[in-house]
């Protein structure tokens, strides 16, 4: 259990190392609030976004409010310090908000006694937001401070008793109430006198006489002391002593990061893991100084922004450590941190990047111009971290360490040479382009346990990523479940879109390809762990060419060949009963999705050879069924395939004829054009 421990620690220590060098490269000289700015809190469609800001008035005899307004550019969110909010149940207490309810409620009290906390009393920062918390704030019965519209002459001046009165619940449920009712009639207010509508305003601020109250420096203070934590000197939190991501001796380390985000998963902060299983003993399992923390916040803050992306409903961030300190600019880092996030963008979803080079003209060429060496790809590693985000806690689902920037390159080129293969087989189409997106259509989520079925999806991740192995039987599974909610519709409280009405099993065909080229890449990668034999497809009599090589390239023995005919002769079919006016084939319905052992496949083998006597297309495929009658009865005795690969197979046939037939007819439409 120990030896497990310092294991981890160490493991923990050596990732820090990485994330806090990349922060130390990305800070600026001078302010260090500077690198703490961030961009708007929601992105501008081309509208301009504006911060207001709740101007109160001290001078003179007169006291109330007025509003300004300021257009939203780099500049201004650096002057007036937006740097986010305290996230789960931190004090909210920062100047530049996106929500006007902490500035009508805790912040500028919570304000006042940090600065208390810091000694700060006799600063002029602390007179002043005294000054604002005694004349223009009210306690509710419960004791808390609300900023009082009656005070500032926006309403009448018992509007905050009204309020209380009004509301029902506990009094944390009431004081909450009350504060969203005292924000509302500012709001209401505010954007009148300036003529603006709630959307365009994404941020709130505080002034005093026009005085920008953030761009004070005491103000600063506070802010750093709340990301650095207790690591500030001082804090009741920090202690002299030997940092544990730098390795120096410091007059000021901390055990308490609760300013950190992500990175809090890799640091033992639960007191149930600390050394002597007390708060005291986080002291002897980990400590960091100032410095290393402000350069984590940095790392964080830069990959939230640049190095942050999804895959289906799955976020994950990208963090590069480097394997010997470099000799990089922060120009140059954020150049080379700018191509990464690309490059791993486009292996997330290839789509975007195709569509952002147009065409398919010279796509190869377009790719290795794409995937041209990076500098310092020889040199640094990454890290992926799959998360979820709520707004009071970021839940890590997996991490994937020591990734080289070669195997991002890698996995796109083998990418491209599967769809080139697709293409050559089935015909021209995007969809045989795999990517992380394309892989998580594939599986099959329920949305009522979304938790627990993420594993399925980051397993599959996870293994393409580190060169782990895949079970071939869970993604047959998945496969097979797949094609039953596209036979049944049951779409609900699934991840899977409902295609148009009518189109069901065309896309349900669609996806069967896409699962076996997805099991081709896997097998090219030597990552799939079972099921089919290597040995490929055996030459068949009275196989079209272009079938034969399908068959080849995706190593079907003759059990599976035989299935796959018997899919196909049963499009056959199902054509003949479209045609016939049935809108659901018939056919299908005799394929049992929740899978087939080989007594069941023996009667659908003989259900098929009666209906294409029925339809009177025997004679034009009686080539195919003696083929895989004569497969069937080679295996009899000992059936190698499970009920749900017997499913799969018969589907993949099935789809093949879909989708050759489709191939047919683009291919003749071309001929004719061509010969117009």
């Amino acid at each position: 259990m120990v030896c497990c421990f310092k294991k981890k620690k160490q493991e923990v220590i050596v990732l820090l190392e990485a994330v806090a060098l990349v922060g130390r490269t990305l800070a600026r000289d001078g302010d260090p609030i500077e690198d703490l700015v961030l961009p708007p809190p929601r992105p501008s469609r081309g509208d301009k976004q504006y911060l207001v800001g709740l101007n109160f008035l001290m001078a003179g005899t007169k006291r109330g409010l007025s509003a300004d307004m300021v257009e939203i550019d780099p500049a201004v969110l650096s002057r007036y310090r937006w740097v986010g909010n305290n996230v789960g149940n931190r004090p909210q207490f920062f100047l530049t908000t996106d929500k006007l309810e902490y500035l009508a409620g805790p912040a500028l009290p919570n304000l006042l006694a940090a600065l208390q906390g810091m000694g700060r009393l006799e600063t002029g920062f602390h007179r002043k937001i005294a000054f604002l918390v005694e004349t223009y704030f009210s306690t509710l019965p419960d004791g808390t401070y609300v900023l009082d519209p009656g005070k500032i002459g926006l309403a009448e001046r018992d509007f905050l008793q009204h309020a209380w009165d009004g509301s029902s619940g506990k009094p944390r449920e009431r004081a909450k109430k009350v504060i969203q009712a005292a924000a509302g009639e500012l709001k209401r207010h505010l954007l009148a006198e300036l003529e603006l509508k709630t959307p365009e305003v994404v941020l709130w601020s505080v002034l005093l006489d026009g005085e920008i109250l953030a761009a004070d420096p005491s103000y600063a203070e506070v802010v750093l002391q709340s990301k650095e934590g207790a690591a500030a000197k001082g804090s009741k939190k920090s202690l002299p002593g030997v940092c544990s991501v730098c390795g120096l001796k410091k007059n000021s380390v901390t055990f308490d990061l609760a300013g950190l985000d992500f990175l809090k998963y890799y640091i033992t902060d639960k007191i149930g893991f600390a050394s002597g299983v007390s708060e005291q003993g986080f002291t002897r399992t980990f400590l960091i100084c100032a410095d290393c923390l402000r350069a984590l916040l940095l790392a964080e803050k830069y990959a939230r922004q640049h190095l942050n992306l999804r895959a289906g409903p799955v976020n994950f961030l990208v963090l590069p450590s480097f394997l010997i300190e470099q000799e990089i600019g922060r120009e140059e880092l954020e150049g080379w941190a700018a191509k990464l996030q690309a490059r791993v963008g486009a292996l997330s979803s290839l789509s975007g990047w195709l569509e952002s080079i147009g065409g398919r003209g010279g796509l190869e060429k377009e790719l290795e111009d794409f995937l041209l060496e990076l500098p310092y790809d020889n040199l640094a590693l990454l890290n992926f971290l799959f998360y979820q985000k709520s707004q009071s806690e970021f839940r890590v689902l997996a991490l994937v360490k020591d990734v080289a920037p070669s195997r991002i390159t890698h996995l796109l080129r083998h990418s491209y040479r599967v769809a080139t293969k697709g293409e050559a087989l089935l015909g021209a189409d995007r969809a045989w382009w795999l990517d992380l997106t394309r892989i998580y259509q594939l599986i099959p989520i329920s949305e009522g346990r979304r938790g627990v079925e993420h594993k399925k999806l980051l397993y599959i991740y996870e293994a393409l990523l580190d060169q782990r192995p895949v079970s071939y039987h869970f993604l047959v599974e998945q496969f097979v479940a797949l094609a039953a909610i596209y036979h049944t519709g049951g779409f609900t409280g699934t991840n899977i879109h409902p295609p148009a009405p009518g189109y069901e099993e065309l896309e349900m065909g669609h996806r069967m390809l896409q699962a076996n080229l997805l099991l081709m890449f896997l097998r090219e990668e030597q990552l799939l762990e079972g099921g089919m034999s290597l040995n490929g497809a055996p030459e068949l009599e009275g196989l079209s060419g272009e079938m034969q090589d399908y068959l080849r390239e995706m190593k079907y023995g003759e059990p599976a060949a035989a299935l796959f005919l018997l899919g196909y002769l049963m499009n056959q079919i199902g054509r003949r009963q479209a045609e016939a006016g049935y809108r659901q084939k018939p056919v299908l319905e005799k394929i049992n999705y929740a899978g087939m052992p080989w007594g069941k496949v023996m009667q659908l083998t003989n259900i098929v050879f009666s209906q294409l006597r029925q339809y009177d297309i025997l004679r034009y495929n009686e080539g195919l069924f003696a083929t895989m009658k004569r497969l069937l009865d080679a295996h009899r005795k000992k059936w190698p395939l499970s009920p749900q690969e017997n499913v799969f197979f018969i589907l993949s046939g099935y789809a093949y004829a879909s989708r050759a037939a489709i191939k047919a007819r683009e291919e003749n439409a071309s001929e004719n054009n061509a010969s117009a």
